[in-house]
């Protein structure tokens, strides 16, 4: 029997779990989940419902969703491959979803759902079976919740891309990155395999905290996976696309597959929405949509991208980064710069950005366009405004989330493309947030 904790969304027969969030209690939705059709609620109260609808009073709707989530997994007894890392967690998964399906039946967790809810929500209306492998990204903002999620959901493989300054706001220090995502192969028995990036230092040395067989991938000395291993011709853009790579086809010998079928699953990935997906734009230009989120050290990697496409024009439209801590203006003026470097032209946007511009020196300054938000870049677009794109213009667009810089992807996309099909955040919850 489905969940579903979004009354907008609910089918009839669908069981309501009430959510009380930051802003919104879900208890207030019962009646209207009632009357679509749900057929049971789960609720923190005791809510009167009417007879023929089932009600269950727990005490923490998540924690029950997660335990019967996880009592699923665990009776099936699926391999889970958990994917966790400071940037590249999503482009990971869909490289490894790809290769693995070329094997096996798989089940990838789905868009930014990698909360103890999210994944409990699509493990349960998932379609299991004992022979499913379950390739999980998790998330993390704060102490705990890799350990929380791995004793939920108990890891056959774990899968480390990288330690960098994301979410230094929450954990306070690289070494505190470091530990949480170290939990992730902290939690292998002896019969599992941790899959770090060995190019990377800290992560490198979670080789040490592991019962479980280690691989590394990269190109220092005494990686197991190497760029010599990837033979596949490669449909997503980026100098990070080949560590992509290199951990799927880990993750592919950690589970027995053999290299052709690892190259038949590499060359068959789609790339994801917002995720330097290349796109045909306005009157004729090249987009490149970047805008599921944004680090300093991501961004700077995109730019590096649009740098290297060889447009007459090259734009970067970049929005605030977010959760870095007391250094975040220093952050995006070291982006700022690399900016200049790459780009012909650089367009900021959002108040971290505005301040950042500010501490460049005079220079430099003037040749940053600024914009208040992502909604004012979008609207100057749609009105021909001073934001003007040709044929010859190749448009670089990123920022972190809370930017929502999806807004400007849309205004420059080609009239004939769908957003919904090519960016990300298009659904009617996500419009509605201003």
């Amino acid at each position: 029997m489905p969940y579903s904790t979004d009354t907008r969304t609910l089918q009839p027969g669908d069981v309501y779990v009430a959510i009380r969030g930051e802003t919104h209690d879900g208890h207030r939705f019962v009646p209207q989940a009632i009357e679509k059709g749900a057929a049971g609620v789960i609720v923190e109260e005791p809510i009167p419902v009417p007879d023929g609808v089932e009600r269950t009073v727990v005490e923490s709707s998540i924690d029950h969703l997660v335990s019967l989530a996880s009592a699923r997994v665990r009776k099936l007894g699926c391999d889970v491959v958990a994917i966790t890392g400071s940037v590249g967690k999503t482009t990971a998964r869909t490289a490894i979803v790809s290769v693995l399906e070329q094997a096996f039946t798989v089940k990838g967790s789905e868009g930014n759902k990698n909360t103890p809810l999210g994944l409990s929500l699509t493990l349960l209306n998932a379609d299991l079976t004992p022979e499913t492998v379950l390739v999980l990204e998790m998330g993390a903002r704060l102490k705990g919740d890799i350990r929380e999620l791995c004793e939920a959901f108990p890891p056959t493989v774990g899968v480390v891309t990288t330690v960098l300054g994301v979410h230094l706001e929450t954990f306070g220090s690289l070494d505190g990155i470091e530990r949480e995502k170290s939990e992730i192969v902290r939690a292998l028995t002896e019969a599992g395999t941790a899959v770090l990036n060995g190019d990377n230092e800290r992560t490198r040395r979670m080789a040490d905290v592991t019962d479980g067989q280690v691989l590394l991938f990269g190109t220092s000395d005494g990686c197991d996976v190497t760029p010599a291993d990837v033979t596949a011709t490669l449909p997503i853009l980026g100098d990070h696309a080949i560590y992509t790579a290199m951990a799927a086809t880990a993750v592919g010998r950690a589970l027995g597959m053999d290299a052709d079928a690892i190259t038949r699953g590499l060359e068959a990935m789609e790339p994801e929405k917002g995720r330097l997906r290349r796109l045909d734009g306005i009157e004729g230009s090249t987009l490149i949509d970047d805008t599921y989120n944004a680090s300093p050290e991501a961004t700077i990697s995109a730019l590096d991208v649009l740098a290297g496409l060889g447009g007459e024009r090259t734009t970067a439209i970049l929005g605030d980064m977010l959760e870095l801590g007391a250094g975040e203006v220093e952050a995006h003026v070291r982006v700022l710069r690399a900016a200049l470097d790459r780009a012909d032209r650089v367009i900021a946007v959002g108040d971290i950005m505005r301040r950042a511009v500010g501490a460049l020196d005079a220079a430099k300054a003037d040749r940053v366009e600024t914009a208040e938000s992502s909604r004012a870049v979008a609207g100057a677009i749609r009105a021909g405004g001073p934001f003007d794109f040709g044929p010859d213009d190749v448009v670089l667009v990123k920022g972190s989330q809370g930017a929502r810089m999806e807004r400007v992807s849309e205004a420059l996309l080609a009239p004939d493309l769908d957003p919904a099909d090519v960016l990300p955040r298009q659904t009617e919850q996500w419009k509605a947030i201003e």
